[in-house]
């Protein structure tokens, strides 16, 4: 199975964790909407991916990655999964950075 078709099977959204050069973190989506966010970063290194279908367990695994604890929230949508718009979005983005030279992807 392709990593696209695995993505479109997992219904979670990736995210990234970037440290800069003085130790801070920085979590964002994996995605074309983040690059603006991404360039912001400076010299910094993406240390983590990892997995979340909505913005409550992108930020408790987050918290777990800075050993903050749990992330708490009483906003109902930090519940509520992420659009399936974002999913397409980020599908078509993981294609064209997954292709190869011979413009397959891998």
């Amino acid at each position: 199975m392709s990593p696209h078709d695995q993505l479109r099977l997992r219904r979670e959204y990736l995210h990234e964790v970037w440290i800069d050069e003085e130790g801070l973190a920085t979590c964002i989506a994996l995605g074309p909407g983040v690059d603006a966010a991404r360039r912001l970063l400076g010299k910094s290194t993406c240390v983590w991916v990892f997995w979340a279908r909505c913005h409550l367990d992108a930020m408790n695994f987050y918290y777990g990655f800075l050993g903050r604890g749990t992330y708490e929230s009483d906003e109902p949508w930090d519940r509520e999964d992420y659009p399936s718009a974002w999913y397409v979005e980020q599908q078509a983005h993981l294609a064209t950075i997954c292709m190869l030279p011979s413009g397959k992807a891998d």
